[in-house]
């Protein structure tokens, strides 16, 4: 598929994939600025692994945010990670881009992969669930049910791609970084499956993670229950326009 380069609200030009879904992307980002911590202040974080890293928008909010941060991004869709290496050239240029996909072992695996959606693109997609979902939220966006049922169905085209698969902490040992301040995971239902990856000794190198959740045969509260076992603090949130779905943000701080 084409990458098209257009320029965001805030001034930055910015590789996509598909412009629709990046400006939904933008405005939870840099908008709504979903992934900003709750609370008071922290410590700046000089290390940032944004795990499922799309075109690289989260990645580019955290360096405006923390100009002198090592960030390293992970991103296994093919066409998601030419648009990521254009815009870590651009934006990120001392930070680190790999097409993997973060899970418990290293190796390989089928990608799900949507062209037109590519944000909800995974290891575990459900193309049905999926499209149903899509459907729900334009209806409740407004759009006409047929107009939205026949946006749901386009956008939500699968296909399979091979991907390379490493654990968190195999990304953590090659990227030559000594702890990960801040980790972002966002990667439609194989999040359980990144946690799983980070081996016993790396826990104490992590200082906060902010992790999509799908709450999914209680997900949530067992991967609650894990972070709060290894030391964080965390809090759940959920927007309000995703109160009816299993999608959940989770924020897990070290205690202190």
């Amino acid at each position: 598929m084409g990458l098209i380069r257009r320029r965001l609200p805030n001034g930055q030009d910015v590789t996509q994939v598909d412009a629709a879904e990046a400006a939904l992307l933008y405005r939870e980002i840099f908008v709504e600025e979903s992934y900003r911590r709750p609370g008071g202040a922290r410590p700046t974080p000089g290390v940032i692994f944004d795990i499922g890293a799309n075109i690289g928008l989260a990645s580019m909010f955290f360096k405006a945010r923390y100009p002198a941060a090592f960030i390293v991004a992970a991103e296994p869709g093919p066409d998601t990670y030419r648009a990521l290496e254009e815009n870590f050239a651009r934006h990120v240029p001392d930070g680190v881009a790999r097409n993997v996909a973060i899970t418990a072992t290293n190796g390989h695996a089928r990608f799900g992969y949507y062209p037109k959606a590519p944000a909800e693109s995974g290891l575990y997609t459900e193309q049905v669930r999926e499209t149903a979902l899509a459907r729900q939220l334009l209806i409740e966006g407004g759009v006409p049910v047929r107009d939205a049922e026949h946006l749901a169905t386009s956008r939500h085209q699968l296909s399979y791609v091979e991907c390379e698969t490493m654990t968190f902490s195999r990304l953590l040992r090659e990227s030559g970084a000594d702890r990960a301040d801040l980790v972002k995971i966002d990667v439609e239902k194989a999040e359980a499956d990144v946690i799983a990856g980070i081996a016993d000794d790396d826990w104490a190198k992590i200082g906060e993670l902010v992790v999509e959740v799908h709450d999914i045969d209680g997900r949530l509260g067992t991967i609650e229950a894990l972070l709060r076992q290894r030391g964080f603090d965390v809090t759940d949130t959920q927007e309000r326009r995703l109160a009816d779905t299993d999608l959940h943000l989770t924020f897990a701080v070290r205690a202190v």
